[in-house]
């Protein structure tokens, strides 16, 4: 395997003018929890011939400014391969200003693929996964490097110099993907003449968790589709079946998402709420197998979270008492690994989807319940609370329309702003919140009438 790295901007410059000559090339980043905050410390670029090259932002940010590499990203005629690009896209535009153009993603394309052949819940697949159905072999210690900086060291991709595990497994995300699998899927989707459904997807893969309005927009495309196929199993299953016997993979795909329970009840007949429950219950009894057998070095990760969070809510008493149970042993090793690996410098963009989740589960009304967490949970819980004080401020000034204020919230606000044991940073950034809400007239509460003080001048009804 041949691979550079490129630590300045000099050498980046020199790079970036080779690979602008280039028809094809694929990316990938890695970084410390990238996404919007989250630091992107390595970009990896390959050529159709195998040579890598990785540019160690972490030495240098520069690179995509003055180096090239944002002119690279952003240029129409050279084609970027990457799998799954939207946490990267995140993390390209709003730490560095970069605007993914001309992009082939992967796992979009497989997407794209499967629903030209009549799929109509087509999987969001890894990588390893695309590699299988391609005949690839892939890396197999992937997992087990994954679940070293979810649990051990979560700024894994910070720590210099790159180790040969860390190029290893860098290297192989870019060089793997061209030219066997692009080429393959190029090939499948001009033949399903679907090229131009697949620039779409891929365009919304891209901007999607950059535009709310988007995201909103695949969710329920999503689970629009999940629910037809519900609609039609209620009209095909009319006596009991298993999960087990299911043959259609888009039934298993409807039946594999989180539904609440008000979609369960208005989707689903009995006889297919009975086969829901029936696998929603086998994945329980799974993962309960699962964190039995692995105990303290169980992977927390957030999709168990969100299932737990949905069994908790639904009606049968054996799923619900299950979930509550995993849930709380879910919450306690999450809680577990916060304390283990974390301490109070430790900066937010650290703390992934779950753990914020269980942070945020955290109720403080008086003093005495601060007493009932381990001090760096609170502190946390505190954090997250001023940083979304400060980033619902800013979206009620920059689109004050789109914004809504609950009663619950507002009630919750007024608390932060005055409790003595809140910390005087939290109750300040409460405190703008407050006021902004309302100047803008959003408070929740309709205003109470004038006070009228009654005076008595002590004199008697006399008609005069």
């Amino acid at each position: 395997m041949k691979y550079e790295i490129i630590e300045d901007v000099r050498k980046c410059r020199r790079v970036v003018e080779t690979l602008m000559e280039e028809e094809v090339i694929s990316c990938d980043a890695e970084g410390i929890n990238l996404g919007k905050d989250g630091p992107l410390t390595l970009l990896q670029i390959a050529t159709i011939d195998g040579h890598v090259y990785l540019f160690d932002i972490h030495k240098d940010k520069r690179m995509f400014q003055d180096g090239g590499l944002k002119q690279l990203l952003e240029n129409d005629h050279v084609l970027k391969v990457f799998h799954a690009c939207s946490g990267d896209s995140e993390a390209l535009k709003h730490q560095f200003g970069v605007s993914l153009r001309n992009v082939f993603d992967t796992q979009v394309a497989h997407m794209v693929i499967l629903e030209e052949q009549g799929r109509l819940i087509p999987p969001r697949l890894k990588l390893e996964e695309i590699c299988e159905i391609y005949g690839i072999n892939k890396m197999e210690a992937k997992d087990d490097m994954k679940k070293k900086w979810n649990k051990t060291v979560p700024d894994y991709w910070g720590h210099r110099p790159l180790t040969k595990e860390m190029i290893d497994y860098a290297c192989e995300d870019v060089t793997i993907l061209v030219p066997e699998i692009y080429e393959n899927q190029l090939r499948q989707l001009k033949s399903l003449d679907a090229m131009e459904l697949f620039r779409e997807r891929v365009e919304e893969t891209i901007n999607y968790k950059l535009d709310p309005e988007l995201k909103k927009t695949r969710r329920e495309r999503m689970e629009n589709a999940g629910k037809k196929v519900l609609r039609e199993m209620g009209r095909k299953y009319r006596t009991p079946v298993s999960y087990g016997n299911l043959t259609d993979e888009d039934e298993k795909a409807a039946l594999d998402r989180n539904w609440s329970h008000e979609d369960i009840e208005l989707s689903m007949t009995h006889v297919v709420q009975n086969i829901f429950y029936d696998a929603f219950l086998k994945v329980l009894r799974e993962l309960e197998k699962e964190m039995d057998q692995d105990g303290d070095d169980f992977n927390p990760i957030v999709n168990y979270y969100y299932a737990l969070c949905k069994g908790k809510t639904y009606a049968r008493p054996n799923i619900k008492e299950l979930a509550t149970n995993l849930y709380n042993r879910f919450r306690q090793i999450i809680s577990n690994d916060i304390v283990n690996k974390y301490n109070t410098e430790t900066p937010l963009y650290f703390l992934r989807d779950q753990e914020r989740a269980i942070i945020k589960d955290i109720r403080i009304k008086n003093a005495r319940d601060k007493s009932k967490y381990h001090s760096l949970l609170v502190h946390f819980h505190y954090k997250l609370n001023e940083e979304d004080f400060k980033e619902f401020e800013q979206n009620l000034v920059n689109n004050p329309s789109k914004v809504t204020v609950t009663k619950g919230f507002y009630t919750f606000l007024g608390y932060q702003t005055k409790e003595s044991y809140v910390p005087a940073n939290v109750r300040h950034a409460a405190t703008r919140l407050k006021q902004a809400i309302d100047r803008a007239g959003k408070n929740p509460f309709p205003p109470r009438p004038p006070r009228t003080r009654r005076y008595d001048y002590g004199y008697d009804d006399y008609d005069y």
